[in-house]
């Protein structure tokens, strides 16, 4: 299943530009950086590489994982053009076999709700590895229903479960154009 996926998300990316690819650094993104001072950020999901880029800007040390071996590339190249270092892998998210150290900033935009309930397992023991104490994970999805069978989302009981490894800090629901509720969510490392 996961190599399907990851031949979609190759194709997808062959394409053209996927319509999740806007190369715009999300506001909240933005006031994240704004209000901490520079440490380790991991992207999980980093796609081209738009946030990698604008934490690196920054002066964050930022490592990158995407398991389309198209968006790493591209995100490498354009870390090069800007003259700025990171390490950006092509890596499967629930495994994570070449990422060590702790990380004061982990952010996933899009990656975490896609994942089946063992890949969510797996990713969870992982990030409490990876998220240094104190550290933030920042996470942006799409919602769904407990129960409902509408795709991919997280849910109330998939918010209130990772409440139970790590403490939610904010949360800001909101609408991603017409067409479905989603939420951003910082939970922090219990320390």
């Amino acid at each position: 299943m996961m190599g399907m996926k990851r031949l979609e998300f190759n194709l997808r990316y062959l394409l053209g530009k996927p319509r999740w690819d806007t190369g715009i650094v999300p506001p909240e993104v933005e006031a994240f950086v704004g209000s901490h001072s520079p440490g380790r950020a991991l992207d999980l999901g980093c796609g081209t590489g738009t946030n990698l880029l604008y934490l690196a800007q920054h002066g964050w040390q930022v490592v990158g994982v995407d398991f389309s071996r198209l968006a790493v590339q591209t995100a490498r190249k354009r870390l090069r053009s800007a003259g700025l270092t990171a390490d950006v892998r092509v890596d499967d998210v629930t495994r994570l076999t070449g990422v060590q150290d702790e990380y004061n900033y982990v952010l996933d935009i899009g990656c975490y709700h896609q994942l089946s309930q063992d890949g969510r397992k797996a990713y969870q023991k992982n990030l409490k590895r990876l998220l240094a104490p104190g550290g933030i994970w920042m996470i942006y999805g799409h919602c769904r229903e407990v129960g409902s069978n509408q795709g991919h989302g997280l849910t109330e009981d998939d918010i209130n479960e990772m409440g139970g490894i790590l403490e939610l800090r904010q949360r800001v629901n909101g609408q991603e154009g017409a067409r479905r509720p989603s939420v951003w969510l910082w939970f922090e490392q219990k320390g």
